[in-house]
């Protein structure tokens, strides 16, 4: 009866009365978590074998439940999000349905094993699944679960709090980031259930797997990022390189560099607009200024994403996101502005230069001054001489190669190109939501004589600051005079 009870609640098919037979039987009798468990593997592995995922709580289990020996700060903040600050004595199973009343059944399963499991002393053994896997921990921020420099055999990967990169023999590197459950099935392949990891294959990582509720990521030798949130969406950036995307009804998707799309397990992939790029700065702040950076290009082919870096204006940095080696410097003989260093910034792309229909928008989640880095060489778009203050204040786009948007521009002692922007700014006080127009200038203001007459300026930069609220805005009314006039080119789609 108790086999048969236990077979129908893994099946998600429970008759009157199972749930409470399996749970008073659990508290009792340890014998009956090991049955249990053999009924959670096999069903997982026919789960696994047909694609079926009943919210990954079978997996999900027995992560936690191995945690429970290296990781029990962790268990401990589970077990209290179950029922709350209140010790639960051993063999009260009677008062969980009381705590767990409008949850599955399934999850009702999953966190009665969990609890019970710590109450009895560690019962439970977890199932043996895949094989641990030796990594070097790297780097440690905000979290005591791991120490610079221990080498740990891990089969499955908790992390409650912070940040740690993990290195493995392979040469690939971990960067993961809090909360996250992931466990390995071998050095090649792992499974992602929760959190984001940015994942480095090095020179001889290719091929590496990460699997998730919506499908496999395959790498083809690349530098790529995977984070599967609690509701199923899992989403992909590749930052340099390329992988395989592996989805039941999409089929094979690639993905390259600067692309990033978001997938469930019924949904194809879908364009993903922004992705944030972390740091490591000392005494950077943590909370993120800018949200939710889109655009109003549609196309079915179109996947490329907004690189937003907290914290990461200063001199030096990746200015645009499809182009790697162009960066932003101060001009020669002068230091990198002060108020701009360690602004949250977006890196946009070229390809959207030419759009005279372009809309930017982004928000911000405090008072912030908003910074605009603009083509000196052009006369300011409308929308940026109206809602914009020219600070009189320049900055370098520098590492460009010969190409049409450098036309006319000398190279330097070391020929390099540099492109001048000036700075503009504007002060908003509350939370709000920003619309920037596009970088080119209508026909109607092109100069049809320019000697350029197949140009148009570089995409604008954008960093924003957190302020005290100010009245008004900095910097000089009027721009410099730009050093080419505004000129007319074949709008681009």
């Amino acid at each position: 009866m108790l086999d048969q009870a236990i077979g129908r609640i893994v099946d998600g098919e429970p008759l009157p009365g199972d749930a409470t037979l399996v749970a008073d039987m659990l508290s009792r009798d340890a014998a009956v978590v090991e049955r249990l468990e053999q009924h959670l593997v096999i069903d997982a592995l026919l789960r696994d074998e047909v694609g079926y995922d009943d919210a990954a709580f079978v997996d999900a289990v027995r992560v936690m439940i191995e945690a429970e020996a290296t990781r029990p700060a962790f268990v401990g903040r589970v077990r209290q999000a179950i029922f709350g600050g209140t010790d639960v004595p051993a063999g009260s199973a009677g008062s969980v349905p009381a705590r767990w009343s409008g949850l599955s059944l399934s999850v009702m399963l999953a966190c009665s094993l969990l609890v019970l499991s710590l109450l009895a002393n560690g019962i439970w053994k977890a199932a043996a699944i895949g094989e641990p896997v030796l990594v070097e921990v790297a780097a440690v921020e905000g979290t005591s679960a791991y120490a610079v420099g221990d080498r740990l055999d891990l089969r499955t990967l908790v992390l409650p709090d912070g940040e740690v990169d993990l290195l493995l023999r392979s040469g690939v590197r971990l960067e993961c980031q809090a909360p996250l459950m992931a466990r390995f099935e071998h050095p090649m392949r792992l499974h992602l259930s929760r959190g984001r990891i940015d994942i480095d294959v090095g020179e001889n990582g290719s091929g590496f797997t990460v699997v998730t509720p919506a499908g496999e990521v395959v790498d083809l030798g690349t530098r790529f990022s995977v984070n599967a949130s609690a509701d199923g969406e899992v989403r992909v950036a590749v930052f340099s390189g390329q992988v395989e995307l592996r989805h039941k009804q999409a089929g094979a998707v690639n993905l390259f560099d600067g692309e990033a799309v978001r997938l469930t397990k019924s949904q194809a992939p879908r364009r993903l607009q922004s992705v944030e790029i972390r740091t490591r700065n000392p005494g950077d702040r943590k909370a993120v200024v800018i949200t939710n950076v889109s655009d109003n290009v549609e196309s079915p082919k179109h996947r490329r994403f907004y690189g937003l870096v907290p914290c990461g204006m200063r001199d030096g940095v990746q200015a645009f996101r499809d182009r790697r080696e162009v960066t932003w410097r101060s001009e020669p003989g002068d230091v990198f502005p002060e108020d701009l260093v360690g602004a949250d910034l977006v890196q946009t792309f070229q390809a959207e230069r030419f759009r005279q229909d372009f809309e930017l928008q982004f928000g911000i989640s405090q008072p912030s001054r908003i910074y605009i880095f603009y083509d000196a060489r052009y006369s300011p778009p409308d929308w940026l001489a109206r809602d914009f203050v020219n600070t009189g204040r320049r900055i370098l786009s520098t590492g460009w190669s010969t190409a049409p948007v450098t036309r006319g521009l000398q190279p330097d002692a070391w020929g390099a190109l540099a492109i001048p922007h000036d700075v503009w700014c504007r002060d908003l006080v509350r939370p709000t939501a920003v619309t920037l127009g596009p970088a080119v200038l209508p026909d109607r203001d092109r100069n049809a004589t320019s000697q350029f007459e197949s140009l148009v300026p570089s995409m604008y930069g954008i960093a924003v600051q957190p302020i005290t609220p100010a009245a008004n805005n900095i910097g000089t009314s009027q721009p410099r005079t730009p050093q080419v006039k505004a000129i007319p080119a074949a709008t681009r789609r």
